[in-house]
């Protein structure tokens, strides 16, 4: 019997474009293609196959994508991630809960690793905003949400007199909390590791923050800077397993900085379903992961 499951994402995204390609020649998976950001529902009626699909797998893009997760548990169906653990992920405040819990209960085996310093806050009134941020300058300000990428932002704040920017350019924003991240100085390099399952691969690439301060362009497309794979240590390799295993995650990825002034690595961001840009032919990768959980189910 041919098993039939809903694979959501937006469909223009090259690594996505190359997986659908590859799954759409399984013959024993009837594979359901949905573009969250295009094709929405009628609520009374929900398409056929989507109540009778056997399995999700979701890459979040919007609320689209949450909605779909939020049905597809209320209908017991299998998903590569349930809902739970990617609104975890889309929620920074939850998010930095959960790892420090996670750093606390695993002290001893993640010594290698830290997290930064950080705080919510509300940004809405400027005076008591700027009395607070003041004393722990610089800090880079984060939206809460960091799935919608029409509601997301990171902010460097290193003087007071960059408060007024932020509020210029964010200034729908200011009435949600924020997320905010004591700035680590580090030497410059993102650290980007990507795990498919057992599959853990990294790449380096130039800190867009530095790239900021040395350059200050008016603006920053992050998927063109270069990145260049980079050879997976053991710790690593422990922290990721760790991570996957409280986080319920199977396919995602997290951001590592390294602190001038120490030899360890500041973890800075954490992310269900990435993006894998710079990981040679991770589609083959992707593609063989989805179809042996599929038929694991």
């Amino acid at each position: 019997m041919v098993k039939k499951v809903i694979f959501s994402a937006r469909q223009d995204h090259e690594v996505i474009g190359n997986l659908i390609n590859l799954l759409k020649k399984s013959e024993e998976i009837e594979f359901i293609f949905h573009d969250p950001t295009t094709q929405f529902f009628n609520l009374s009626r929900m398409p056929k196959v989507f109540r009778e699909a056997q399995c999700y797998i979701v890459k979040v893009r919007n609320e689209c994508s949450i909605d779909i997760l939020h049905y597809a548990n209320i209908k017991s169906i299998p998903a590569i991630h349930d809902v739970y653990s990617v609104l975890k992920c889309k929620n920074k405040i939850a998010l930095d809960y959960s790892l420090r819990d996670i750093f606390t209960r695993n002290e001893n085996e993640l010594k290698s690793f830290l997290l930064p310093p950080s705080w919510i806050q509300n940004s809405k009134n400027k005076k008591k905003f700027r009395s607070w941020a003041r004393s722990k300058l610089p800090i880079v300000l984060k939206s809460h949400n960091q799935h919608d990428k029409y509601n997301r932002f990171n902010f460097l704040l290193r003087n007071m007199e960059e408060l007024q920017t932020f509020y210029d350019r964010y200034k729908n924003f200011i009435y949600y909390d924020i997320y905010v991240q004591k700035f680590i100085e580090c030497d410059g390099i993102d650290r980007k590791i990507y795990v498919i399952g057992d599959n853990v691969f990294g790449v380096k690439r130039e800190n867009p923050i530095y790239l900021f301060m040395k350059k200050n362009p008016q603006d920053i497309d992050v998927d063109s800077l270069e990145r260049n794979e980079i050879k997976i240590k053991d710790d690593i390799r422990h922290l990721t397993k760790i991570l996957s295993k409280e986080l319920n995650l199977k396919i995602f990825g997290y951001d590592l900085i390294k602190p001038l002034d120490d030899d360890r690595f500041y973890l800075v961001d954490l992310n269900d379903f990435p993006g894998f840009k710079g990981i040679k032919n991770v589609e083959i990768v992707l593609a063989n992961y989805i179809l042996d959980y599929i038929r694991s189910l």
